[in-house]
């Protein structure tokens, strides 16, 4: 099966459509594959997306966008739109290949070959934008179904009125299952575990928008988190927080790592997720711009590569990656793909098109890599 693109996109989060986007603003055409149905990433609606529909965001941070520039905070519904509006800019340039896995990527001295279940293609150039969450991560022991991870919870039906409810997790997420509790089931006696003690902001303070990353610490104490809430006074007010840690859920009953047990009617672990094992492939060159990397022959460019201090921070981030890696395929030129030549190759497989964040790791050419 032939293609008329000699560029190919991996991933339709926000890296990936911001690729897609710079690369057919230029007129050049783009095979766009993802594992999920539509474009939007982790903002989509689960069960493809991990955001909750409660979420809001914060001005600067995510949504630096043209369109939203003038909005103190912004629903997750707001950003959906706008990234789907961009996603369908120039669609006559677009052959999307949703879900889609790829289950391998060669790299070749003149191309590129993707891989699919159903057939395996050539490109002068190829993008990896898949990000940096894997499975749904509970990172202790636990026995019986009280215990359910954040992203399998979609609403708060299966709770009943006036029961005890815990939720693990000091991030980001864990306050926000938190302010939904409180809105929606005021009836609810809520707990909330941590890990560390966190310092509750308002969506407004200047602290607050400098991101979710940072830690702080007073004379004496450890570093301490902090997490962005719509209410401060109301999240402290209406649930208990404890600063530690779960060590094991059995049934109902919660060991903590203070020694102390208790009992809750539900668990909610908002505790994140797994790293996936990313796209492996040698990347010696940090590109043109931090969070992007290029492969040995400079046909695949990573972008968001974890561990390189960009970790999908902004959009003005976002951007800057997705020119670079459009001036990279304008440097390597635009050939049309040969046939493949194994003893020129360096491959990686088991592809999962919504994830990368590749370790910096070298191989030799040649050689064959798992990607999740």
């Amino acid at each position: 099966m032939a293609t008329e693109s000699n560029c190919a996109v991996i991933g339709s989060g926000v890296f990936g459509i911001l690729a897609v986007r710079e690369f057919t603003r230029r007129g050049i055409a783009v095979d766009w594959y993802s594992s999920d149905p539509e474009p939007g990433g982790i903002w989509q609606a689960m069960p493809w997306g991990k955001t909750r529909e409660s979420t809001e965001l914060v001005n600067p941070g995510w949504c630096v966008a043209p369109e939203l520039r003038t909005k103190p905070t912004v629903t997750v519904q707001q950003f959906r739109a706008v990234l789907r509006s961009w996603s369908d800019e120039r669609a006559h340039l677009q052959r999307r290949r949703f879900l889609t896995r790829v289950e391998r990527v060669t790299e070749h001295e003149s191309h590129v070959r993707v891989a699919t279940p159903a057939d395996e293609l050539p490109y002068a150039f190829v993008v990896v934008a898949t990000g940096h969450y894997g499975t749904p991560n509970i990172p202790f022991e636990r026995t019986g179904d009280t215990c359910r991870h954040a992203s399998e919870v979609r609403d708060l039906s299966h709770i009943g009125t006036h029961q005890s409810v815990l939720v693990v997790g000091g991030g980001q997420s864990g306050v926000e299952v938190c302010e939904e509790i409180i809105e929606e089931r005021p009836d609810i006696r809520l707990s909330w575990c941590t890990g560390r003690r966190v310092r509750l902001l308002t969506r407004h303070s200047p602290l607050a928008m400098l991101g979710t990353c940072v830690r702080y610490a007073t004379r004496g104490e450890p570093p301490r988190g902090f997490v962005i809430t719509k209410s401060p006074a109301a999240v402290a007010a209406n649930c208990t927080r404890m600063p530690t840690r779960v060590v094991r859920v059995d049934g109902d009953r919660v060991e903590f790592s203070d020694g102390s047990v208790q009992r809750f009617d539900h668990i909610i672990a908002a505790t994140g997720y797994a790293s996936p094992v990313g796209l492996d492939f040698p990347a010696p060159d940090q590109g043109r711009t931090k969070g992007m990397r290029l492969s040995p022959h400079r046909r695949i460019a990573a972008l968001n590569y974890d561990g390189d201090g960009c970790g999908g921070a902004s959009m003005r981030c976002a951007r800057k990656q997705a020119v670079a890696a459009a001036r990279v395929f304008a440097g390597v030129g635009r050939p049309r793909p040969a046939a493949a030549d194994p003893a020129q190759s360096g491959t990686v497989s088991g592809h999962d098109s919504r994830r990368s964040g590749p370790p910096a790791q070298r191989t030799p050419p040649g050689s064959t890599r798992p990607v999740s």
